[in-house]
């Protein structure tokens, strides 16, 4: 156990608080039932069986749909519980008691590594643990006699201990009220006082068994901390909700993060790097964390700021000279002989990417015959997906009853414990996205079944949990379904968690469904600000000590580069940049892509060896004509992604430059390209409408353009 410099016990005495309500926003849905896809689609009873069930939800969440892929599955799903780590605060049911822990990490040149070191326990023995209630960013935890209220960027750990006096295990732990400093905790009695039980701390007088758990920054103004801390605890969160709303014109997605509680009053918060700037009042020090150093303010809620300048879901129109075209026309060709991929629920639906970007490119160049040919291969194994035909059938979706989710028959990657859903499940809706869009009778057959497994990794559909794999106050998605691990949970492919939001939009607007739309739209945005901060490394300053600014996998305590499959820098990075799609230009700063094609040719010891494809079309945004000469190298190709798909992103870089963010579309049907004084826009319409995209700079209209259903326009003003 790492010492504990000092601790300091504070007693505060806290005025009357009045109760309240949970926000029903943040209740889950009530009961498990299979959805009905409607029209011509199908799913199975039963397939791949998880294999842990829920056995630890308590009181009112027995035998509801509950969320995966969340820092707290693991109490959900194991004997006792891995760290449910909450930024700057984690704990660990032990059979001693409820450790809580918020240790520094440590850098080395591969990895940043958060210990857990308890320093506080409490009660104990515990012989079991329950999840009794959660929302948008905060969990419940009964373990024995207490029950552990967990809120991600808070640094106060709320208790209450029901049927036995409040004990804490504290043995560096001083009761003479003076001012702590270094690495310190305070501990706080709802209007009772401590008394020292040799290494236990009682608490006598406690309103409702009520005791609060608060780690003090580093560099903390000691006046201005104690009134914070005293008003945070007094009122303890009993309920969280997340909002985000997209604003068209500004082009910006705003994430708004609520904690509720007892009584009202602000909170302490703390803010992650791409939080900073969200509101409240600064205090003075900072939490150290894996993802960079934490700040601090007290405020009634966070407002987070994303980027959202627009979006391409389709081919754009780009001036094709004609051996450029013809050179992406047998690429097309090439794509089309290859050999089909193969596999379950990820390779399989890798390959329905791979056939969907075809179609796109097709479409872009206006080949007729092609533009027919990749859908009339992506139908039936789109259908095949989409269909159950009884036992004997290869592949499949079935609906499980024991979590509540859709889980594609076979499994790979552990995909029946709901690992990677958002990254297998989204191949498939954007492929059904570009099938619909060409094909009615698709649209109209398998739309509800598609409707639905894009629901089952958004959440918020009758049968399913109200989310699934996002994290609202981490701003991304996380990838294991049950969290079996020490470091918590972890997400290895950012790019294909960004991948899965856009195909949300890309269905969303085929379908005429607006809700989906802004979903996806609002979704696409917070994760792509977040993957280009904690996976490539822009605008962050990585814990001194990493030699990277990739990482290959962020956990909730740590960060590795490194993959779960391999050690080589191209997979560390490539992973990070599958598939390519038109959705890909979220990373295309020019001087943050030439940074990293040199960081991976030095880390690499030349040019890479597998998926040149990738780096070829990365290094595009900053040198389009560097990228086309490794194109025509003919390098290894990625799965997921065509040769046609990444000749011409390239050729649409070279022609149109970077995309330019002062320069703002109203819809994601737009993006502008390019010098801010003459941008290129670039319009696509994937819808069954015609459509008219205006175009802003600075809140000034400079252009508004229309285009009809299906088509792409693009202009330079």
């Amino acid at each position: 156990m790492r010492a504990v410099a000092a601790l300091a016990v504070l007693v505060l005495l806290f005025g009357c608080t009045s109760g309240g309500e949970p926000d029903p926003a943040a209740a889950p849905p009530a009961t498990i039932a299979k959805p009905d896809p409607g029209g011509a689609g199908s799913f199975a009873d039963s397939g791949a069986t998880p294999s842990k069930p829920p056995a630890q939800a308590g009181g009112a969440l027995e035998g509801q749909a509950l969320p995966t892929n969340q820092r707290w599955r693991s109490g959900v799903a194991r004997p006792l519980s891995q760290p449910p780590w909450s930024h700057p605060v984690a704990v660990r049911a032990t059979p001693e008691g409820m450790q809580v822990s918020s240790a520094p990490p440590a850098a080395s040149a591969n990895a940043v590594v958060t210990p857990f070191e308890p320093a506080v326990t409490a009660g104990g023995p515990i012989g079991e643990l329950r999840v009794v209630e959660y929302g948008a960013f905060h969990v419940v935890l009964r373990a024995g006699s207490v029950e552990a209220t967990l809120v991600q960027g808070s640094p106060i750990l709320y208790l209450r201990f029901d049927r036995a006096e409040p004990a804490l295990t504290a043995p560096d732990a001083t009761v003479d009220g003076q001012a702590a400093r270094g690495d310190e905790w305070d501990l706080i009695a709802d209007g009772g006082s401590w008394r020292r039980d040799g290494e236990r701390l009682v608490a006598t007088g406690a309103r409702e068994g009520r005791v609060a758990v608060a780690k003090v920054p580093d560099g903390v103004d000691r006046a201005a901390w104690d009134a914070a801390v005293k008003e945070a605890a007094a009122h303890p969160v009993e309920a969280t909700t997340a909002t985000m709303a997209y604003d068209r014109e500004a082009g910006t997605v705003t994430q708004t993060l609520t904690a509720k509680r007892r009584g009202g009053g602000p909170g302490v918060w703390a803010l992650l790097p791409h939080q900073r700037g969200g509101g409240g009042r600064e205090l003075a020090g900072q939490y150290p964390d894996a993802l960079g150093a934490m700040s601090v303010v007290e405020a009634d809620e966070i407002r987070v700021i994303a980027p959202m300048p627009g979006l391409l879901t389709e081919a754009p129109s780009i001036p094709l000279p004609g051996r450029a075209r013809a050179e992406i026309v047998a690429d097309l060709d090439r794509d089309l002989a290859a050999k089909p991929g193969a596999g379950g629920s990820y390779f399989g639906m890798k390959e329905l990417g791979r056939l969907a970007t075809i179609a796109q490119v097709a479409q872009g160049v206006d080949d007729q015959r092609r533009r027919k040919e990749a859908p009339d291969r992506l139908r039936p194994q789109l259908v095949d997906w989409l269909t159950y035909r009884g036992p004997g059938d290869g592949r499949y979706f079935a609906y499980d009853k024991t979590w509540g989710g859709l889980i594609a028959v076979p499994p790979e990657f552990g995909s029946q414990d709901y690992n990677d859903h958002h990254f297998q499940y989204g191949y498939l809706v954007r492929a059904a996205a570009v099938l619909a869009a060409a094909d009615e009778g698709f649209r109209r057959d398998y739309g509800g079944a598609v409707d639905l497994i894009a629901r089952e990794y958004t959440g918020g559909a009758p049968g399913f949990p109200p989310f699934r794999v996002f994290n609202p106050y981490l701003g991304r998605s996380a990838a294991s379904g049950f969290a079996p691990f020490a470091d918590g949970n972890n997400q290895e492919s950012s790019s294909e968690a960004v991948a899965a939001w856009e195909a949300v939009v890309r269905w969303g607007s085929v379908r005429g469904q607006d809700d989906l739309v802004e979903l996806g739209a609002t979704h696409y945005a917070m994760e792509a600000a977040t993957a280009r901060m904690y996976w490539l490394g822009e605008g962050l300053d990585r814990p001194e000590g990493y030699s990277h600014r990739v990482a290959g996998i962020v956990w909730d305590a740590k960060i590795d580069y490194a993959t779960f499959f391999d050690p080589r820098p191209e997979s560390i990075e490539g992973i990070q940049l599958l598939p390519v799609t038109f959705g890909s230009l979220y990373r295309a700063n020019p001087d943050a892509a030439r940074e990293r094609s040199a960081a991976l040719d030095r880390a690499a010891g030349g040019r890479p060896r597998v998926w040149g494809d990738l780096f070829a079309a990365d290094l595009a945004a900053a040198d389009p004509d560097a990228a086309l000469r490794r194109l025509g190298q003919n390098p290894p190709r990625e799965d997921s992604t065509s040769r046609a798909m990444v000749g011409y992103y390239v050729r649409m870089l070279a022609a149109f430059g970077a995309p330019q963010p002062a320069v703002t579309a109203d819809a994601p049907y737009g993006l502008a390209f390019g010098d801010e004084a003459r941008p290129t826009l670039a319009v696509v319409n994937p819808t069954g409408e015609p459509r008219i995209v205006t175009f802003r700079k600075e809140g000034e209209v400079i252009a508004r353009i229309e285009v009809a259903p299906g088509e792409a326009v693009s202009r330079q003003q």
